[in-house]
């Protein structure tokens, strides 16, 4: 089983609002758990090459793995202002045992972090991450290399 899919299926079972776990939100969380990997550990937990698009941190890998996998379902719901959202779920087994403990309290925290947040306080979360405040838009986001510069950005300034 790929990492991608092991991590999508934890954060799907683990997400304690499972209605607000859309496409988008379960992609931004992955975005989130690559980059704060690469801040802690100077490496991501997926191979995604991510972009940044016009809706933020984008890959179509989630949604085709969500597409493709029978343990995933995506059901189509409208959003409290009427609009399309697809929300992702996990039937499968357990997959705690297929990421490592540093793995799972990253992701953790993640989830805890953002879990309070409505999806627009999600959004800017994700927008004010240096990955995304500091790129154009329509350009790969290589997060290691990111991760490193801002690291010495903030050496520099204590």
């Amino acid at each position: 089983m790929n990492k991608l899919r092991s991590i999508m299926a934890y954060i799907a079972t683990k997400y304690p609002h499972k209605s607000e776990l859309s496409k988008a939100r379960l992609t931004k969380l992955v975005y989130l758990a690559d980059w704060f990997s690469a801040l802690l550990d100077d490496k991501q937990m997926t191979d995604i090459e991510w972009m940044f698009n016009h809706y933020g941190p984008y890959v179509d890998d989630i949604s085709t793995i969500a597409n493709l996998d029978s343990e995933f379902s995506i059901t189509p719901e409208k959003t409290l202002y009427g609009g399309d959202k697809y929300v992702i779920s996990y039937s499968g087994a357990s997959v705690d045992n297929e990421l490592t403990e540093r793995e799972r309290t990253i992701i953790d925290t993640i989830i805890e972090k953002t879990k309070v947040m409505y999806f627009n306080d999600f959004i800017n979360y994700v927008y004010s991450t240096y990955p995304v405040s500091s790129n154009e838009r329509y350009s790969y986001i290589d997060l290691v290399s990111l991760a490193r510069e801002y690291k010495a950005i903030k050496t520099a300034n204590n």
